[in-house]
């Protein structure tokens, strides 16, 4: 995780060269559409697929249309919100994106704020009747009805809830952000601001009367989301629900400050046309995300602080994977303890898509740049550490001869004592930028020496005393209980002096 913070920049436009005109790429090979004041009666050819419009100049929020929504509606339903949004501009704060993905601002919320730091996220869902303005056509406002529209279409509130969770837990597993579900009082929306009483990202639904949009998202620091329940008919069943669920996670990827990336070739979840090939963040979205928040073992930069990514009480083999470090000077530590004479093997492998593929940045006219080759297992040489004692002052062995995007390995390294062990991730290279990996470790445990109690690997004066201090019934299965008969009397003293020295 970096220390470095996020550099403060003017505002800039990521999609439409004007506001008499925008071009946006369709699905076919080098297609676009023009939606123009001389567009009327045009109408977008995009397959099955949603556009999604990641900014539009001026306006603090993203869009999603449905398929075949008309270039002229796309148009002005931007124009007018750029116009609408023109005196409040806030100022953007960009992050430093990395060869791909497009990181714009992330939140700064309770102190986090450094590019790789986790967060957590509280969110709600108000209660159906809030008034919810008219965020596109300035008209009039309209009742919340998401929880009617999710017992409509998915049986019940919590149905349609249990999708938006699955979303949000999706983005958690892949990142250090943390979610927590909390009532939500009624406040007006947008508001997030409002300490335990509300979630920071709210989450609403109303009608329009005709409109392709779909859903449309605030960026950080609000991160609130309306549904087009209106178009509730375009969420199929299929795949799970996937095309309803692609659309949440996209709009919710702008809620926490990520920006298109090109080019469109349903790869990446953050594309402008959404896709329902695949199914919620992909190689290019986790590498954002990680960016930004970390992994969901962060913050473990330290031997003193390293996460614990298994159970070190019984032997296995446990595999952690979607786990990076975020830049170049972030570095992994997780922590175990174990025996005298156990062993352990590592492996660490650089992970992400097996091929390399092309990312990039949408053009300012919202066209589709054709991005630049990321080979996402190369973008660091990654090497590992084992150490010994509470802060890693003992190395034990390094593994550092592998080329990136190898395997570094260590295989039956004996453990000398009973002690704490960390296995240290980091990279080699310079590179400022995300490297995912995957990394395996088996530890195979030897079995305590009986009469060890403080677990020096000695049986003395200072294990009797422990032994006697715990003489008595004690709970089954406690230490100084060797044979297993629910008290410490004379036959586990009888271990004890047994294996003295």
């Amino acid at each position: 995780m970096t220390n470095r913070i996020a550099r403060i920049a003017a505002p800039v436009a990521f999609l439409g060269a004007a506001a008499a005109s925008m071009s946006l790429l369709g699905p076919g090979a080098g297609a676009s559409v023009s939606a123009s004041s001389s567009a009327a009666g045009a109408r977008m050819l995009i397959g099955g697929d949603p556009i999604c419009i990641a900014e539009i100049p001026g306006v603090p929020m993203s869009l999603c249309f449905a398929p075949g929504t008309p270039a002229e509606e796309i148009a002005e339903v931007s124009q007018r919100l750029q116009a609408q949004w023109a005196n409040d501009l806030a100022t953007r704060e960009q992050m430093e994106g990395g060869t791909s993905y497009q990181l714009g601002n992330r939140w700064i919320l309770n102190g986090s704020s450094s590019l790789g730091q986790p967060l957590t996220l509280r969110w709600s869902m108000p209660a159906d009747g809030l008034s919810i303005p008219d965020g596109l056509f300035g008209g009039a406002a309209s009742p919340n009805n998401l929880n009617a529209t999710f017992t409509t279409k998915f049986g019940g509130v919590e149905a349609g809830k249990n999708l938006l969770r699955q979303v949000f837990q999706r983005w958690s597993d892949l990142s250090g952000v943390t979610y927590q579900e909390v009532s939500d009082d009624g406040a007006a929306w947008p508001n997030s601001s409002g300490g335990s009483t509300r979630g920071d990202v709210r989450i609403v639904g109303r009608n329009f009367q005709s409109t392709g949009v779909l859903a449309y998202n605030f960026f950080p620091n609000t991160g609130d989301m309306c549904i087009v329940t209106s178009n509730s008919g375009l969420w199929t069943t299929t795949n799970q629900n996937r095309y309803f669920r692609n659309i949440i996670a996209h709009e919710h990827g702008h809620g926490l400050g990520f920006d298109h990336v090109c080019p469109q070739n349903s790869t990446k979840l953050m594309e402008p046309f959404l896709a329902t090939n695949f199914d919620g963040p992909q190689t290019d979205d986790i590498r954002c995300v990680n960016r930004a928040y970390g992994d969901r073992f962060e913050p473990n930069d330290s031997a003193a602080s390293g996460s614990s990514g298994w159970t070190s009480t019984t032997s296995a083999t446990t595999s952690l994977v979607n786990v990076s470090i975020d830049d170049n000077s972030d570095v992994d530590f997780y922590k175990f303890t174990a025996t005298a004479g156990s062993t352990l093997s590592v492996s660490l492998v650089a992970s992400g898509s097996a091929t390399a593929y092309n990312s990039g940045p949408q053009n300012n006219d919202g066209s589709c740049s054709a991005g630049s080759p990321v080979n996402a297992r190369t973008i660091h040489d990654l090497n590992f550490q084992v150490l010994q004692g509470p802060s890693g002052s003992i190395v034990l062995s390094t593994a550092a001869s592998a080329a990136a995007g190898s395997t570094e390995a260590v295989s039956n390294l004996s453990l000398p004592a009973s002690d704490t062990y960390t296995i240290r991730v980091y990279p080699s290279t310079t590179t400022d930028d995300v490297q995912m990996y995957a990394l395996s470790v088996t530890l195979n445990l030897a079995p305590a020496t009986p009469g060890d109690m403080n677990g020096d690997d000695v049986v003395d004066g200072a294990d009797l005393g422990i032994l006697l201090a715990l003489w008595g019934p004690i709970t089954c299965g406690n230490n100084g209980d060797f044979n297993d008969d629910c008290k410490v009397d004379g036959a586990d003293l009888g271990v004890l002096l047994a294996n003295w020295g």
